[in-house]
């Protein structure tokens, strides 16, 4: 299986606050001035977690976050305050993890999903894995499915929904799990599922989105009856989707461009031409624009990163990043958006108002994804590194008013 990218906007794990003290207890690695705001963002030392780390969960209690690790059977807890690490938490066997993670809003449990092997009937099996947060106890394994690629929790935690691949045995499904009783649900049809493809939740919690990078289509999941919806056709090969705070829109990567997507109506529009080949969204906290962050076709040529004006669905001055940028993440406060350059190993901030790309800032091999605390003032980067050596998460502080 190719390495899946997890983007900032797949994560449905809540974050958490960091103090500034806390940040301090790292050494600095990197830094990028913003003399505008008068401060530095700053690199701090790398936290070593499992071999191919993928995605990152934070309590909303501040105390912990976890790490899904796709190659060694194990999730990293991390203590937030003092960014070390807190042993490992069995997921499956060595060779076998996890590729996505939630937290619940209450903070009790985080859910982690991905595939195990197996030696009798099917060779692949997806494995749901919840963790109670108080003691990094393990429960019972969820067996659902096959490939676990993708997870979204609705707002009340009520049920996860699991992007679930099947590269050998036909389509792929959602996988609905009650954390009540940890129990999966029925899987539903939701058009043909890719290790390309993604899964978001409208803010409400009443609609789940997931790109079907094969067939160019994206299949909306009513949550109250889980039931596929009829699906929405879009550019070629979907691969991200974002949702506006208000739930009135969707933004789609495609390989023709961007779609944009009327929720209420379901209605595609007409896609946005950008340059570069679109890869990952992210969008404003106040709605008003999409960061589109893009791959150049040649490669070692530098990617960009393009503002749509949600509006108007207009284009904007594209801006020049780092290579094969392929995750972006917007601050709380809504001033910078981060944009991860998996082949240059560096994070580029970008002051939104202005839209001026400040200096790249060094992180760890393959950063591939952000997960921001929820004042703004950490950003964590998932270094996916090697395939088979340890992973690293770099926290990096940056300009957030304190």
């Amino acid at each position: 299986m190719k390495r899946r990218v997890a983007a900032a906007i797949t994560g449905a794990g809540l974050t958490v606050l960091i103090s500034a003290s806390a940040a301090d207890a790292g050494g600095v690695r990197a830094t990028a001035g913003d003399a505008a705001n008068g401060c530095a963002i700053v690199a701090l030392k790398a936290i070593k977690v499992g071999s191919q780390p993928t995605a990152m969960a934070i309590t909303p209690g501040g105390k912990k976050g976890y790490v899904a690790n796709a190659n060694s059977g194990f999730v990293t807890p991390i203590r937030i305050p003092t960014n070390t690490v807190l042993g490992r938490v069995r997921f499956a066997a060595p060779g076998n993890g996890a590729d996505a993670v939630v937290v619940t809003p209450d903070g009790r449990f985080a859910y982690v999903a991905g595939v195990t092997t197996s030696t009798r009937g099917s060779p692949l099996r997806g494995r749901v894995v919840p963790i109670r947060t108080t003691t990094d106890r393990p429960l019972r394994p969820i067996q659902a499915g096959h490939f676990l690629i993708g997870m979204t929790i609705t707002p009340g935690g009520k049920t996860i929904y699991v992007l679930d691949w099947n590269p050998l045995f036909g389509p792929g499904a959602v996988i609905p799990i009650r954390t009540a009783t940890n129990k999966a649900l029925r899987p539903i049809k939701a058009g043909p599922v890719d290790d390309e493809d993604s899964i978001a939740i409208t803010p409400d919690g009443r609609t789940v989105y997931i790109t079907n990078f094969d067939s160019n289509r994206v299949t909306p999941v009513r949550t109250a009856t889980n039931r596929a919806l009829k699906s929405i056709k879009v550019g070629r090969s979907p691969n991200q989707i974002a949702i506006t705070p208000d739930g009135a829109m969707a933004y789609v990567t495609t390989d023709d461009g961007v779609t944009p997507i009327r929720l209420d109506t379901s209605k595609a529009l007409r896609t946005i031409k950008i340059k570069n080949r679109p890869f990952a969204v992210a969008i404003t906290p106040d709605g008003r624009t999409a960061y589109v962050a893009a791959i150049a076709p040649r490669y070692g040529a530098p990617g960009t990163v393009t503002p749509i004006r949600i509006a108007t669905n207009t284009a904007l001055k594209p801006i020049t990043v780092g290579r094969a940028p392929d995750a972006i993440a917007v601050s709380p406060d809504g001033r910078t958006a981060f944009v991860a350059n998996n082949d240059s190993n560096t994070i580029t901030p970008i002051k939104i108002g202005g839209n001026k790309a400040l200096k790249p800032v060094k992180v760890g091999k393959q950063p591939s994804a952000l997960v921001f605390t929820p004042n703004g003032r950490t950003l964590y980067v998932v270094d996916y590194t090697t395939d088979d050596g340890p992973g690293f998460v770099t926290p990096v502080r940056t300009c957030a008013p304190h």
